[in-house]
């Protein structure tokens, strides 16, 4: 193929891979996990061989370790600890009671099966009950499913990964030295829990307090090389106590630095998220390339079986004792039962362990590996597929159409939440502490910061909402925090008011995001704060009267009086949002703003295209 066997060649062409792999799975809405997988095994030693598995092979371990370690502490940086303490009975339960029958049941299957020894069939449980955060947060973020369940997915997933890490090393140590007793793996066990999580959290304070100083690290680029230095640096000093407690330390590590108040913690959240991404494509594609795929097709129906006791056994029984003292509906117990993932961490301490097991002279390291394998494979195709059906089926999402999210409105999105609240929930975020406050007396969801920084449209739960109205006074900003809900969060409808002038400026972009021109019209946000902070404007409503000319006729081609803004369209009790397509229809109540001095009485607001030759005027003023 004109490259060389080298480890350059064979590293950069499966970034390569790896980065094309990503770009087809978010074109194509399925989880990137099989794309990479796929690829790997296609383009391996049993493929088309363009990947040298051989010239990579002394590095691979020294790959993997330090893939997990940037994987792990992104997580810990990105865990949602408020809702995990919410949902905390669940989620311990989970890690409690998951490991455990996936060792116990799924081991005892495999000895069924193969009639291996039970600690190799102890270790395969306690790998495969690693979980997968890299497949169930794509699934969690298109399904948008209810908070609760989202809150407990996400929590698992992230902390399963380092304690079933840890199970599965002291399990290894079973296999390799068949001597030991259950105190020493007792204590073994508590002494890696222990280190890692004393480890991980002082040393992740310790970070946090250097880059909150910044005394010691001043230069912005050199802070997040130097937490990633100190990732490694967490991994090695945790691992040199107690062999594999690095894995807990840097989860713990970056959970402890999300709560500090880092003045840069989103710069690092994206420098480690693109590194994370990067790491965990590479490291997929390079351990699927080094599979051996004629032993991978040899154990195919014993991984299917395992994986139909593992997801039709151990999960649902898993879910159900988790459940029990909870506030969990039936059906959501259900849905967590259905779900459980297989990802990177799982396939890669897989891959990890066949090393060190073909080291010492085992001859099944290479079986272990293929059964996970053919189980994370299956697991993301099946779940891939039936998260999204199953959620309808069991009626356990999160959004409805009616649901909205408004962002940077100040006084003038204050006003909008009370009209559109009437019929729909409303969530609120804003740099204006006063519109804040008032959104907060009022009852509704509303936080202070900028909605361009992830964290905030997190917390306001973004991924739940159908409806994201963004009208700060930029039309840059706007189009900005509107790409994130679309693409971060998948929220269905995106609005956005623009300044006049910016609609041509940005009408590519705002075509590629298919997002909607609030009010339709452009928008002076100074001027309408302004106006609603003096109190010169009043609420008013005005009907489309049968015979109006105004029925048919497109928002976006009508003319609106100056010192008028409409608010929303009220149309068979229900509130719509007002856009450029937005169609009047007869019985259409325009609800308004209006400054009164600027109208007469019985004066129409709302007048047809200076075109139009038919009488302009026929909307009336409602009682009241």
């Amino acid at each position: 193929m004109g490259l060389q066997a080298g480890p350059t060649e064979t590293f950069v062409v499966a970034v390569l891979v790896a980065v094309t792999a990503q770009m087809a799975a978010a074109r194509m809405h399925f989880p990137a996990i099989f794309f990479w997988l796929v690829a790997g095994m296609a383009l391996g030693p049993y493929g088309l061989h363009l990947l040298h598995m051989e010239a990579l092979q002394p590095a691979l371990h020294t790959l993997i370790e330090l893939g997990l370690a940037v994987i792990l502490f992104e997580g810990g940086l990105n865990l949602n600890l408020k809702a995990m303490l919410q949902h905390g009975w669940v989620v311990g339960l989970l890690l409690v009671f998951g490991p455990a029958l996936n060792m116990l049941v799924g081991g005892g299957a495999l000895h069924l099966i193969s009639g291996l020894d039970w600690p190799v069939c102890l270790l395969f449980g306690a790998l495969v009950s690693v979980g997968g955060p890299t497949v169930i947060m794509p699934i969690l973020r298109q399904v948008r499913l209810h908070r609760s369940i989202n809150a407990i997915l996400a929590s698992e997933a992230m902390l399963v990964d380092a304690i079933g890490a840890i199970l599965a090393i002291v399990m290894l140590e079973v296999v390799i030295s068949p001597q030991v007793t259950p105190a020493w793996l007792a204590k073994v066990l508590l002494t890696k829990l222990v280190t890692g999580g004393v480890v991980g959290f002082t040393c992740g304070w310790l970070l946090s307090k250097a880059l909150v100083s910044e005394r010691w690290i001043k230069d912005m680029e050199l802070r997040t090389i130097a937490t990633l230095a100190s990732v490694w640096g967490i991994f090695l000093l945790a691992d040199s106590l107690s062999p594999q407690a690095g894995l807990l330390a840097v989860l713990v590590a970056g959970a402890t630095m999300q709560r500090m108040e880092l003045p840069d913690i989103q710069r690092l959240r994206h420098f480690k998220g693109s590194l994370s991404v990067l790491l965990i494509s590479l490291l997929f594609v390079l351990l699927a390339a080094n599979l051996n795929l004629p032993m991978l097709w040899n154990f195919t129906w014993e991984g299917l079986l395992l994986f139909a006791i593992l997801a039709l056994v151990v999960r649902p029984l898993t879910a159900w004792l988790s459940s029990i003292g909870s506030n969990l509906s039936r059906n959501q117990v259900l849905y967590l039962g259905a779900i459980a993932p297989r990802g990177v961490v799982a396939a890669a301490i897989a891959s990890l362990f066949a090393i060190i097991l073909q080291g010492s002279g085992r001859a099944d390291g290479q079986m272990l590996q293929s059964l996970v394998y053919i189980i994370i494979i299956v697991s993301v195709v099946v779940y891939g597929f039936l998260a999204s059906p199953l959620s309808r089926w069991l009626d356990v999402r999160g959004a409805n159409d009616r649901s909205v999210l408004i962002i940077g409105g100040g006084q003038m999105g204050v006003e909008l939440a009370r009209v559109l609240g009437e019929d729909r929930e409303v969530r609120f975020i804003d740099l204006n502490a006063e519109a804040v406050a008032t959104m907060q007396r009022g009852g509704y969801l509303a936080l202070r910061g900028n909605a361009l920084d992830p964290l905030f449209m997190e917390v306001a739960h973004a991924e739940e909402v159908s409806n994201v109205l963004v009208m700060t006074d930029s039309s840059d900003q706007n189009l900005l925090i509107a790409r994130l809900a679309r693409e971060e969060f998948h929220v269905p409808e995106v609005f956005v008011t623009l300044q006049e002038d910016d609609e041509q400026r940005h009408a590519r972009l705002i075509h590629q995001l298919q997002a909607r021109r609030l009010f339709a019209s452009s928008y002076n946000y100074s001027y309408w704060n302004a106006e609603i902070h003096h109190k010169k404007l009043v609420h008013e409503n005005r009907a489309v009267e049968p015979d109006s000319p105004l029925i048919g006729r497109k928002l976006s081609g009508v003319r609106i009086t100056s010192g008028v803004q409409p608010l929303a369209i009220i149309r068979e009790g229900k509130s719509l949002i007002p856009h450029d397509d937005t169609v009047l229809q007869e019985g259409d109540v325009i609800c308004m703003l209006v400054r009164p001095e600027r109208v007469q009485e019985g004066q129409p607001l709302i007048l047809p295209p200076a075109s139009d030759n038919s009488v302009a005027g026929k909307s009336q003023r409602l009682p009241g």
